[in-house]
């Protein structure tokens, strides 16, 4: 048999993966086999049916690996079509996401004696990286982004950290109030030279998967902290990060947005679902985290991001009707026969939804509207411009109420409030509604690609799930919304493209069409 070169390199290609796969698949046996045993020495003993739960996860093991044996070059794949895209803001991106990192917990008496010490040196030193390095892009004008940074939704947002930096002569802790305001100001100058070096919709998609990447890396650390620190990684029963702090809140959300992405793409509404084993691992593992984190806000955000994603696909409208349909018998049929059924089921969601908390902490929403009413009361002294941006909270609410350790007020809409009044709430919320609006024009118009509405459906998805967790959390407002920001940019994309799409039609050549009859 005659071979020609080429026959014999992909021959001796093929012979070397089949020597170097045995090698990445002893370890993922090995990875596996510690996995299974510290899961059984976690809940053999720790739950009433400790054992019965670890025997079905040894089960769901054997199937699970499989995919993961699927997944992993699906995965590697995507990591490489990362790399070849990459460019000038993916390491600033990174700089950011790991200036958010946090190493310790201090209380406000801390933070107002040693405001820069050793662990908040690793928050400032990358994104003084991140200033400088867009100034001295600003001065060779690669790109020009100052005009991005004031015009449209970035605008919005740079109107916003202008409303913040003036609150700097009135805040209760001046310093505090500059800082913080010039630092999301970097942020939102970052977003601008983005959008103003964007060639195409694909540079958003790219951002979207970059960022993805350090929600997944952060939730892999939590995990990877469970068998080192379990006391402390499943504190009070709820899945937290221990090295870098990660509260649960926060476990609960990076899990719902992997989860909610990967469900996106695994039913697509506009093209078809690619790399399938790993967006179905992708999904199994946020959903694991998001419930394992117990966090309802979160669970309540992806619930709703899915209704929306429902609505907007005429596919998964039908499924969920033929499904509906389909189940309403055995649902008539099960009230019929047992009420004691559905009163156990019932009581099961209850417990799982109250978590063991008081009906005090569930009236309270875990503390959360005492320090609002708290704020909302200092607000009345100051109505006309608020305490301080970043400050107004941490200072002047919650260090007077004696719970100096919590950094945040919980509510991007108490903080940004309080902290600014109405000069900074109405931009603020002026660039959130406009990318609403931007996103679903884009969603429902036909002058897209369907790469691009699939993409805009994605980023409502994040956007009806960031939006609902604002309320009780600080998602949009704080240092740095990195996700919040690539929906921004998108959106922004969006707006200056459907703005252009009718002057393109008036300087288009008209064509002259003959009828033959």
């Amino acid at each position: 048999m005659n071979y020609s070169v080429l026959d014999r390199t992909q021959e001796h290609s093929r012979l070397d993966s089949r020597r170097r796969s045995p090698l990445w698949l002893l370890f993922l046996f090995v990875l596996v086999g510690f996995s299974i045993a510290t899961l059984v020495s976690l809940l053999a003993g720790s739950k009433p049916f400790g054992v019965l739960v670890a025997a079905v996860a040894i089960l769901l093991a054997i199937p699970v690996m499989g995919l993961v044996i699927q997944a992993i070059p699906q995965g590697f794949a995507k990591a490489r079509l990362l790399a070849q895209n990459w460019t000038w803001w993916h390491p600033l991106w990174f700089f950011i996401f790991f200036s958010m990192l946090v190493f310790r917990i201090r209380d406000v008496g801390a933070a107002k004696a040693n405001p820069l010490d050793a662990y908040a040196m690793l928050r400032i030193l990358p994104e003084a990286v991140v200033a400088l390095t867009l100034i001295v892009r600003l001065i060779l004008k690669k790109p020009n982004w100052l005009g991005s940074l004031f015009r449209g939704i970035p605008g919005a947002m740079a109107i916003y950290c202008l409303a913040c930096l003036a609150s700097t002569a009135w805040s209760v802790n001046a310093s505090w109030t500059a800082y913080k305001s010039l630092e999301f100001l970097a942020d939102v100058s970052l977003l601008a030279a983005i959008v103003a070096s964007a060639e195409s919709w694909f540079t958003y998609q790219n951002l979207l998967d970059w960022t993805l990447t350090f929600y997944g890396l952060s939730l892999a650390v939590v995990w990877i902290n469970l068998p080192i620190w379990p006391a402390e990684a499943m504190d009070g029963g709820r899945l937290t990060g221990v090295l870098p702090v990660e509260a649960s809140n926060s476990v609960g959300t990076s899990g719902g947005v992997l989860a909610l992405v990967a469900l996106c793409r695994l039913m697509p509404v506009f093209g078809r679902a690619k790399n399938r084993a790993w967006y179905i691992l992708l999904f199994i593992f946020g959903t694991l985290s998001m419930v394992l984190s117990q966090t309802r806000n979160s669970e309540a955000a992806f619930v709703f991001a899915v209704g929306l994603v429902v609505i907007f696909s005429q596919k998964l409208r039908r499924i969920a009707v033929a499904g509906s349909v389909a189940l309403a018998p055995f649902v008539i049929v099960s009230v019929l026969l047992s009420h004691r059924l559905w009163q156990k089921l019932g009581d099961v969601l209850l417990s799982f939804a109250v978590r063991d908390q008081s009906s005090g902490a569930i009236d309270s929403l875990s503390g959360r509207t005492a320090w609002w009413a708290y704020g909302m009361e200092q607000l009345m002294h100051h109505p006309l411009t608020g305490m301080g941006a970043y400050a107004a909270g941490r200072f002047a609410v919650l260090g007077k109420l004696g719970v100096g350790s919590a950094a945040m007020m919980h509510s991007d809409w108490v903080e940004v409030i309080i902290g600014t009044s109405l000069w900074g709430l109405i931009p603020f919320t002026a660039a959130l509604v406009a990318a609403w609006w931007c996103l679903v024009k884009c969603i429902r118009s036909n002058a897209f690609s369907p790469d691009q509405r699939q993409l805009a459906l994605e980023f409502l998805a994040l956007l009806g799930m960031l939006t609902l967790h604002s309320f009780f959390n600080d998602e949009l407002s704080w240092h740095c919304p990195l996700l919040y920001f690539a929906i921004l940019g998108y959106a922004e994309f969006v707006r200056v493209q459907a703005k252009a799409e009718p002057r393109r039609a008036l300087t288009a050549p008209s064509v002259l069409v003959r009828h033959n009859f």
